[in-house]
């Protein structure tokens, strides 16, 4: 499942590559990020690998296993990158296309 991450974030930047430099978002783009943060999403909460590591007893807290990690900041990054393709396809904030 970590390398199904990795490789949908590699297909998330072939997908803003794909879209028009300067130009607003196309649909094409918010779509096919959604579809890649809802799989990212789902793989998320269906792991079924060891989630957490050694326990801290500085902090009192436990860490992710790296594999587990991985999916977790793939998931963020993308969200992230979905709210964006949002607001430049909504017309409030062309942030992420600009020439």
């Amino acid at each position: 499942m970590p390398l199904l991450a990795l490789l949908l974030d590699a297909a998330a930047f072939g997908l803003y590559r794909l879209q028009p430099t300067g130009g607003p978002a196309t649909l094409f783009g918010l779509i096919g990020q959604g579809a890649l943060a809802l799989i990212l999403l789902i793989m998320t909460f269906g792991y079924k690998g060891k989630r957490l590591g050694w326990f801290n007893f500085d902090t009192w807290t436990h860490n992710f296993t790296l594999r587990y990690a991985l999916i977790v900041l793939s998931l963020i990054g993308n969200a992230i990158l979905l709210f964006l393709y949002y607001l430049s396809y909504s017309g409030a904030n062309n942030l992420l296309f600009q020439g």
